[in-house]
């Protein structure tokens, strides 16, 4: 494919797909797999950017939970009997291993090990 070519082929793409095709290459990390390639009940290890994060107010089961986006979907991480957890913040990247769920079509990961890695840049 000539030069040209894929200048004209990336001006016709949104800048939504060009970002999530960034992010996707920016997390592709040896030993890890895409979250549209995570099967249910498999243990796995998925490197992304946390997109948001939640906590649900005091009286609630303490719980964080995050979305953690690698430019091909989303996987909802929950520590469970956590309000906080250092380091960890929207635009933070992960590398996070441990046994997939799947939970009102939603793919989700509990209690995740994890690593925090360098902001890209």
């Amino acid at each position: 494919m000539s030069a040209l070519t894929r200048m004209m082929d990336r001006l016709g793409r949104d800048q939504a797909q060009l970002e999530a095709d960034e992010v996707a290459r920016e997390c592709a990390r040896p030993g890890c797999q895409s979250v549209e390639s995570l099967v249910e009940r498999e243990v796995a290890q998925v490197t992304g950017v946390v997109h948001s994060l939640a906590v649900p107010p005091h009286g609630r089961r303490p719980e964080v939970r995050v979305e953690l986006y690698d430019g091909t979907g989303v996987l909802e991480l929950i520590w469970l009997g956590r309000r906080a957890i250092a380091g960890i913040q929207p635009g933070t990247y992960l590398t996070v291993r441990g046994r997939v769920a799947c939970e009102d079509d939603r793919l989700v990961m509990y209690n995740p090990g994890y690593d925090l890695l360098p902001s890209r840049g």
